[in-house]
């Protein structure tokens, strides 16, 4: 999509044009509370009207957001896989600067919009896409007029407020492998004379891509190993001696024995997974990797709700009174996820192989009987009751996974996510009759937000239960086997094949199946709710001062702000909470590491918060000559206890040199403080590949910490506009250092650092690091010197901190071109938006007095591995526009730059070797395989085309053609094999709408 904003140079250009009317209307311009003209407007904003977006195409908020050429990574695509966005799937994000979304404030109509989590910012989703008139774009710090948050910029909202009569629209988009996207709204208007209302309302659907229907994003595992899992179903199993089992928590026989066999089962590449080497210490074990992608979807079923009413209304000649109502929902029901989780945590504690089949389980004999090579090639057939093990050790292996998941139709497990808004916002506004005249505005803005979701894992007892003959849920009594109690089939001979690569598997036997209800027993629902309150009241005054510059009369703004936010979560389940289940047998308390029940997925606990904060702010407009205007802003705003107060100032100028050039700059401090969130001592568990685990996906804690405290910027920019009526261009340089910025050490940092990461998992651990604390290992925790490996991660805990100092800096800039004759009766435009990115410095990131990261240049980087992501070096949007009365055509080129892996090359066992792999001895080391995939991510280019046109009967008709060249994202060696930053998983798709005024 192009960024084209409606280039609105008319808020920052041409004083030829203003003169050239007998009246100027004066507007409150994002950015400020002086109303004024907007040729003097020292701000650089963007301008997107609804005309503007139509001519676009109609993209949705993520295309929008995404196609903003200062835009850095955002949510609302493929985000099951980003760390950053673990339990946001389905909500969108706005990030300007590459600051991250927390730093990007949103408003609508110029009022603060409630912030989801302080990581993913605002769930831009939640917009009412059928109401919104206008978007304006400041690409500024705003402190100083708007208080916190507003770092990398602002974007505000601004709904139809002088629509009148009834419309209806529709939209329809084909895209190859799914069901469509569809979208219809309605929106009625009513001027009168003392007063307006409007309602509008929308209803969009998403429908679901399955990975497989891109030919790039399900890679081998020898081409992008990320994806794959060396925990496996098939899997490898050692045969143990003994006869004692682990039946008495917290007394267990590590071992079950001496090891007397191993096998990797056979199936392993009949259903998809590749016969490779786990690399064990000093030892290799075969190994079935299976990749969990082709359960996943690119783009998640989603359905949005969205309904918006306003009421103006004259009180009296000089007061206003104006109420506001919104109510969104977003709903993604079926969120496709691996069969299930590896293994990560046991019945004693962390480790990937705790679980055992005893010999009694039947499915165990059947196997044994199916495979004496378990024994060695001397056994013979049968003869494996003559050998006194007590059963197989599921070494590597998971309970699902390549035959997919009985309990859900042999699919992947699935999740839900829902996010639910509410707001209202009312108020008075009017002018005291006196000093000129004052005018005044008091607004109260609630707003309530949930976050509801369900996320299941399975239950650590119950899977060892289901093991030893005790699962399923009528089972009573305590004989395995019997009284509706169901014995767990561990191995591939349960499922028929992979249903998602329709691969037959040969060792299936449906006698052997295992049981749908005992599959669904064996999980819990994760199923936690989060509720924001914020509650905002607003008083603004504004006026004259009476005093004269050469340039004219002094004006000022100055107010008052109370904020109040409050946070609650609840959980569903007693399993879930950390505080009830800490240990993994449920009712036991006394467990040395509390890591939970589950077998992967960490925990939470209930909680409330709460914080008030109260600002007061001022602002004068200084037209200092009648080409020389300056603008000063203060703000103080207090957090109290031990965040405590901030005052920010801003200092913003434009000087018209000539009727053809102008210059404005701006110099401030930003703030923002940490979010009740931020304190909460209640945390989270995401996934995450950790690189020095070989990739492997494990559980990242997430924590509160109530001693952080807030981070502050500097920002500046300095501009040149140039007007010479049918040329006209725009570029601004800006700056902006951000100090003690709020931020989680990366979960890859701290592990490659403690094992010597990235690798495949084979480099030794350092036991003695000093962030050794940050990463529990298998085998209870256990850290031996020289013995632990990198694979023998079990979770990752990350912190939130206050970070290293960041410096970035940039270029912006714009041409807009009008051909001055007539082009055939119509009229042809030119446009080019440009941003390029200096400098992206992030300082040593020092935790604890210990430097967990040297210091780095992020610009041309992809950053999977740390802070900030993403970050091409240029990206620029282009559109040739031709309009001809009813007709508009218009053709946008879109570029994102290309960037590097920083993380380098990395290397994949394909069979044994003489030595561990490593990348540097993979060339000449047989059973190693360097992996160079998606080392330089490539430039995306996408060109579309819309056609809008001007139907009789007041209706519209807009066709699009997007991404016409049918351009693929990408390799990017990521999970899904593209980087969602840079390309998209859509191809070549089509896009009608029509839309009927009434």
């Amino acid at each position: 999509m192009s960024t084209a904003s409606t280039m609105a140079l008319a808020l920052s250009l041409a004083a030829g044009q203003a003169s050239a009317q007998t009246e100027v209307e004066e507007i409150v311009v994002t950015g400020s509370f002086i109303a004024g003209t907007p040729e003097d407007a020292a701000l650089p904003v963007d301008v997107i009207s609804s005309a503007e977006l139509e001519k676009q195409g109609s993209p949705s908020t993520t295309e929008l957001i995404k196609s903003l050429t200062i835009s850095g990574p955002v949510l609302g695509d493929s985000n099951q896989f980003s760390t950053s966005a673990q339990g946001a799937i389905g909500a969108g994000s706005i990030n300007m600067r590459g600051l991250g979304p927390q730093r990007t404030l949103v408003l609508f109509n110029g009022r603060r919009f409630m912030s989801t989590d302080p990581l993913t910012g605002v769930d831009t989703n939640l917009i009412p896409t059928a109401a919104i008139g206008r978007v304006e774009l400041l690409k500024d710090g705003a402190a100083a007029t708007y208080g916190s948050d507003a770092i990398g910029g602002v974007i505000n909202f601004i709904t139809k407020k002088t629509f009148s009569g009834f419309e209806v629209s529709g939209e329809y988009r084909y895209v190859d492998g799914t069901d469509g996207e569809y979208n219809m709204s309605a929106a009625w208007g009513w001027q009168g004379e003392r007063g307006s209302a409007f309602i509008a309302a929308g209803y969009q659907h998403r429908s679901e891509l399955d990975t497989l229907d891109r030919d790039w994003a399900y890679q081998d595992y020898t081409t992008n190993p990320s994806g794959w899992s060396f925990l496996s179903n098939p899997g490898f199993y050692v045969a143990r001696l003994g006869v004692d089992l682990p039946t008495i928590p917290g007394t267990p026989d590590p071992n079950y024995g001496d090891a007397v066999g191993s096998i990797r089962e056979a199936s392993c590449g009949a259903v998809g997974g590749y016969q490779g080497v786990y690399q064990s210490g000093a030892s290799q074990l075969p190994a079935c990797y299976y990749s969990y992608v082709p359960f996943a979807n690119l783009i998640e079923e989603t359905d949005r709700y969205q309904l918006y009413g306003e009421l103006n209304f004259d009180l009296t000649d000089t007061t206003e009174f104006f109420l506001e109502g919104m109510y969104s929902k977003t709903d993604v029901p079926n969120i496709g996820y691996s069969p299930s989780y590896p293994p990560t945590q046991g019945p004693f504690g962390p480790g990937s192989t705790q679980y055992f089949a005893p010999k009694s389980n039947p499915y165990v004999q059947a196997f044994l009987a199916a495979n004496p090579q378990v024994f060695g090639s001397a056994t013979a057939a049968g003869a494996y009751a003559a050998i006194p093990t007590s059963g197989l050790q599921l070494t590597l292996w998971r309970p699902f996974a390549s035959g997919g998941n009985p309990a859900f139709g042999y699919d992947g497990q699935k999740g839900e996510r829902s996010y639910e808004l509410f707001r209202i916002a009312t108020g008075l506004k009017g002018e005291f009759d006196v000093a000129g005249g004052i005018g005044w505005d008091l607004a109260f803005t609630y707003s309530r937000n949930q976050a509801y979701g369900v996320t299941r894992d399975i239950l650590i007892n119950r899977l060892d239960q289901a093991l030893r003959g005790l699962g399923g849920p009528n089972c009573t009594g305590n004989t395995p086997g019997a009284n509706g109690c169901e014995w767990l089939n561990p191995f591939s001979t349960a499922y028929p094949g992979n249903p998602m690569l329709g691969a037959t598997n040969p060792t299936y036997d449906p006698a052997q199946a295992n049981s749908a209800a005992l599959a669904r027993w064996l999980y819990d629902d994760q199923i936690g709710e989060t509720t924001n309150e914020l509650y905002v009241v607003d008083l603004v005054f504004n006026g004259t001062t009476g005093f004269e510059l050469p340039g004219g009369v002094v004006n000022w703004a100055a107010g008052a702000q109370w904020r109040s936010s409050e946070q609650t979560r609840r959980l569903g389940s007693a399993f879930y909470d950390r505080n009830i289940t800490p240990c993994p047998v449920p009712g036991d308390t006394s467990c040395a590491i509390q890591t939970g029940p589950y077998m992967f997925l960490g925990q939470s606990q209930p909680y409330y918060v709460d914080e008030s904060i109260y600002a007061v702010f001022g602002e004068m407009n200084l037209p200092i000559l009648d080409n020389l205007n300056a603008a000063l802003a203060l703000r103080f705003e207090d957090y109290g206890g031990e965040t405590g107060s901030t005052t920010n100032p801003k200092l913003s100028m434009k000087w018209d040199a000539t009727d053809w050039f102008s210059m404005r700059g701006s110099v401030g401090t930003t703030f923002r403080g940490p979010t009740p969130t931020d304190r909460a001592p209640g945390g989270a568990t995401g996934l995450s590949g950790i690189q020095a685990a070989g990739n492997a996906f494990k559980s990242v804690d997430a924590f509160g910490n109530s001693a952080i405290g807030p981070e502050q910027a500097l920002t500046y920019s300095i501009g040149a506009l140039f007007d010479f009526g049918d040329v006209r261009a725009m570029f601004d340089y800006w700056s902006i250092k951000l100090e003690d910025q709020i931020v989680r050490v990366p979960a890859n940092v701290v592990a490659n650092r403690v094992a010597n990461g990235p690798g495949n998992g084979a480099q030794l651990v350092n036991c003695a690091d000093p962030l050794r604390y940050l990463v529990t290992f298998s085998n209870n925790n256990a850290c031996v010197q020289g013995v632990t490996m990198g694979s023998d991660i079990s979770r990752v805990r990350s912190d939130l901190v206050n970070g290293p100092e960041l410096k970035t800096s940039g270029i912006d800039a714009t041409l807009d071109y009008s051909y001055p004759g007539d082009v055939f009766g119509g009229r042809l435009s030119l446009h080019g938006t440009v941003s390029y990115v200096l400098e992206y410095e992030q300082d040593a990131f020092i935790v604890n007095g210990v430097t967990v990261t040297p210091s780095y240049e992020a610009v041309g980087f992809a950053n999977y591995d740390r802070l900030p992501g993403t970050i091409p070096e240029w990206r620029g949007a282009f559109y040739a526009e031709y309009d001809n009365g009813d007709h508009n055509v218009r053709a946008t080129i879109n570029h994102i730059d290309g960037v590097t892996d920083n993380r380098g090359p990395t290397v994949v066992n394909t069979g044994f070797s003489a030595v561990p792999c490593t990348v540097a001895n993979a060339a000449s080391t047989t059973g190693c395989q360097l992996v160079t995939f998606g080392q330089e991510v490539d430039a995306f280019t996408t060109l579309d085309l819309t056609y809008r046109v001007f139907l009789p009967w007041d209706t519209t008709l807009t066709a699009s053609i997007l991404n016409v060249t049918d351009e693929d994202p990408s390799a990017s060696r990521i999970e899904y094999s593209y980087d969602p930053a840079i390309g998209n998983v859509y191809g070549r798709n089509f896009k009608i709408g029509v839309r009927k005024k009434f």
